[in-house]
């Protein structure tokens, strides 16, 4: 046998052999890979229906997303909506309180006003019962002295009434002198005594006295007024002494009566010292 017939018989063997190790490798690979793949398959379907299983949740996940955002858009729409009212709201109620700030500054106003005008008020308070009581000091003074006037008017009355019975009885005593004094002159007349002779001051018999009020001259002609008058038994034509005593010669003048008012008259002066005749001097009928 030739060496290539034993290389190619060698060859042949070595290629039976690998044949027959491939073969047993093979069926054994071919096992394995039958229960793999059956595991494979087995795996593939748990994954599928795993896969089912995550597609379902995926699926309500997304049914619960689609939901949630629905819920979320209605949640979002109804905030919007309160957001809304409550924008109004605040918008009215801004209006509200621009209103009440309005009739705050209005009522601050009008107290300001009213409180300006309580203080004049006050004032004029004041002002009123500062007069009120004023006038009632005027009041009270007035009554005092229309209680003392009063009185006085009383003690007038009574003086009045004494002085009036005083003229009365001197009226009658005068109209007894006049009598004794018309006697007397017809007993002179018989005893042959002039009626040319000098006539006796009727109004010396009355006692009155009084002071100068005034001096003054009237057409050239002294006059005075003395504070006598007719409520002191004063006549027109009854004449005065004028007295000063605290001359040097007391004896200033004359004072003849021209006209007479209850509690004054005035008259003329004449003497010898007119020029010293003064307000305060001494008038009287008898020396």
């Amino acid at each position: 046998m030739s060496a290539l017939t034993k290389i190619f018989v060698i060859l042949l063997v070595v290629l039976s052999l690998v044949e027959t190790a491939g073969i047993v490798v093979y069926v054994n690979r071919s096992e394995n890979f039958a229960l793999s793949n059956k595991n494979l398959k087995d795996s593939v379907a748990a994954e599928k229906a795993k896969a089912s299983a995550a597609d379902d949740r995926a699926a309500a996940a997304n049914d619960a997303r689609v939901q949630a955002e629905s819920d979320k858009v209605l949640i979002r729409n109804s905030s919007q909506q309160t957001i809304d009212g409550l924008r109004a709201a605040a918008l009215e109620k801004d209006t509200q309180i621009a209103q009440l700030n309005s009739q705050l500054a209005q009522a601050t106003a009008a107290q300001k006003s009213g409180g300006d005008a309580l203080l004049v008020a006050q004032k004029s308070m004041d002002m009123l019962n500062g007069q009120v009581a004023e006038l009632r000091k005027t009041n009270m003074d007035l009554q005092r002295r229309d209680s003392v006037n009063s009185l006085a008017l009383v003690s007038l009355n009574n003086k009045f009434d004494t002085v009036n019975r005083q003229w009365r009885d001197a009226t009658e005593q005068n109209s007894e002198l006049q009598n004794q004094i018309k006697n007397a002159q017809e007993t002179m007349h018989r005893a042959g005594v002039s009626n040319a002779s000098p006539p006796l001051n009727n109004e010396a018999l009355t006692d009155v006295k009084g002071v100068v009020r005034k001096v003054q001259n009237m057409n050239g002609v002294p006059m005075a007024t003395i504070s006598v008058g007719s409520v002191d038994q004063v006549t027109k034509g009854m004449r005065f002494s004028i007295i000063d005593r605290n001359a040097a010669d007391p004896f200033l003048g004359y004072l003849k009566i021209e006209r007479v008012e209850p509690n004054e008259a005035i008259g003329t002066i004449t003497g010898p010292h007119v020029n010293q005749i003064h307000p305060g001097v001494e008038v009287r009928t008898q020396l």
